[in-house]
This record gives C-alpha cells, sequence and structure tokens, in this order.
C-alpha cells in the first residue's frame, strides 16, 4: 500500500537509506510526524497546504498504531516526548531545518505523480489529482458481480468532491441504497462464515465480515447525475450514476478494512435488480492521497 505512512518513512530516512529498509512501527512513524509538527508550531515553517498535508499524515499515522494493536497510551508519551524537544529547540537550527527540508522533500516526492494506488484485501482504491475540467475521479473502486459493473468514489464537479456510483446494468436503476454496519448496534465487526464453516452471506467473500442485516444502516442515493456520460465508465448495458453525501466516506472509513458495503440498484417499483461490493481497505489512506493532491481542507 502506497499511502501517508510512506510519506512518514520518507520523512525519517537518512539521506542515501531506502525509506523501506528496516520501516519503524506506527510509534515511531507518528513521534516523526510530530516532530516535524512541534517545529511548525514553535516557527510556522509550513505553508498552508503542507501543514494540512502533514496533520492529515498525523491522523493516519494514529489509525496505523491502532491497527497494529500498538499501545495507543505509549504511542501517545512517545509523541509528547518528541513535541517537547522540538518545541524548544531554536528556529535557526540547522538540524530544526534539516527536518523540515525532509519532510518536504517526502511531501513533494509523494504526490509528485498525482495518482496512487491503495491495494486492500481483495480490492484497491486508485487516488490521483485532477482539475474541475477533466472527466478523471479523484477516488475510485471498481467492482462486478454478474451482468452490473460499478465504480464508486469521489469526482470534482465545479471544484467540490462529489461522492458518486457509476453504474452499468442490462436495465437503468432508478435509486441506489448503501448497506452498511451500524457501529451504534454492531460495534465490532463478526465473522459471518464462522471461521470458513458457512459460506458468506449471499455468497460474496466481502460479505463474510460485518453484520447481520438487522444491524446495517442504509444510506439512499440523494439524485441522479445528468452528466451527459462524463463520469461513465466502460462495460455493457445502460449507464446511471447517482450521488451520495459527503458523510458516506467518513462512514466507511470508520469501519474494519476487510469489511465490505453493498450498494444495492432498485427499479421504480422497489424492486431489487442488481447490487455490487466494495471492500473498505485502504479507503482512508487513499482519500488522505487524493485531498492532498486537490488541496481539500
Amino acid at each position: 500500500m502506497i499511502g501517508l505512512t510512506l510519506l512518514a518513512l520518507t520523512l525519517g530516512a537518512n539521506p542515501g537509506e531506502n525509506a523501506l529498509d528496516g520501516a519503524p512501527d506506527a510509534r515511531a512513524r507518528l513521534a516523526r510526524l510530530i516532530e516535524v509538527s512541534a517545529i511548525d508550531d514553535a516557527c510556522s515553517f509550513l505553508r498552508a497546504e503542507e501543514r494540512t498535508t502533514l496533520d492529515r499524515a498525523i491522523r493516519s499515522a494514529r489509525r496505523d498504531v491502532g491497527r497494529e494493536g500498538l499501545d495507543g497510551a505509549s504511542a501517545e508519551a512517545s509523541t509528547e516526548r518528541a513535541r517537547r524537544r522540538w518545541m524548544a529547540a531554536s528556529c535557526n537550527d540547522p538540524e530544526v531545518h534539516g527536518q523540515v527540508s525532509r519532510y518536504r522533500q517526502a511531501m513533494h516526492a509523494w504526490l509528485a505523480d498525482g495518482e496512487a494506488l491503495f491495494e486492500g484485501h481483495t480490492r484497491h482504491w486508485t487516488a490521483q489529482r485532477v482539475d474541475g475540467q477533466t472527466t478523471h475521479w479523484t477516488l475510485a473502486q471498481d467492482t462486478q458481480r454478474g451482468a452490473v459493473s460499478a465504480r464508486f468514489g469521489s469526482v470534482l464537479i465545479g471544484g467540490e468532491p462529489v461522492v458518486l456510483l457509476a453504474v452499468r446494468a442490462p436495465q437503468a436503476p432508478v435509486t441506489a441504497i448503501l448497506s452498511l454496519r451500524d457501529q451504534t448496534r454492531a460495534p465490532r465487526a463478526i465473522d459471518l462464515t464462522a471461521g470458513g464453516m458457512l459460506p458468506p452471506p449471499g455468497g460474496d467473500a466481502l460479505a463474510g465480515l460485518g453484520a447481520p442485516s438487522s444491524a446495517h444502516k442504509r444510506i439512499w442515493a440523494t439524485g441522479r447525475l445528468r452528466d451527459g456520460n462524463r463520469f461513465a465508465i466502460p462495460g455493457e448495458g445502460e449507464y446511471t450514476a447517482f450521488t451520495f453525501p459527503a458523510s458516506v466516506l467518513d462512514a466507511l472509513t470508520a469501519l474494519d478494512s476487510a469489511e465490505g458495503a453493498r450498494l444495492e440498484l432498485y427499479d421504480g417499483s422497489g424492486v431489487r435488480i442488481g447490487l455490487v461490493w466494495i471492500e473498505i481497505g485502504a479507503l482512508p489512506a487513499a482519500i488522505d492521497y487524493a485531498a492532498a493532491a486537490n488541496g481539500w481542507r
């Protein structure tokens, strides 16, 4: 997976050292980013967009601490020590300037290609930098089931990110619903296959981890996008695009990376005419890249 973790590793690498060799754990990565944050708090070296990217990197590193099962209290103590040390340093200290310079080099190298692939367990997200006039998606995962193919993610419309589901299906759906685990009723994902002894619900592997349907929440599409095929995806069948609330991405990133979310398609009489699954995977890191590349706050 290419993400803000790589930014932290590159930041901490010595000159001439491969940033991925002997990669430190998430606590060390977080401490390195906190060091730059503390320097900027004291000296205001970073431009606004650079600081925004740094803050996103810190949030990503904190997520990694939890994902790697590390002691959060120990990580916070370590980062606080790093913060105190660098807050007390002189803004004219060459070592201080070196830390900031390495951060800038790492950030610009990370964003240089303008596109990154974020591998999950079975699917991947693509994030990229675009301008407001292109037909590119800033964030996307492709999926297919039977005769239905789809792309879910975000696009730029009028310079603003919009959560979008683009569909190719034999019959054009009238609406779409996103179904995912409701954390208020199911705080933790459960293995619905009983360790592989049972098939996943509906036969899709991504349905194997999550919650029973009774503990799902459903988020309706907010409307259909009349875009003149601007964001159409390859494939056979009728093209339809649905917009979703921006809060959908926050709801998805709160889930386990191995979980899936179901996108259901309905005709005008309320009959389900298709469904596809997306994997949460590395969505948080992909969002961070898309945000940094496109200058979102």
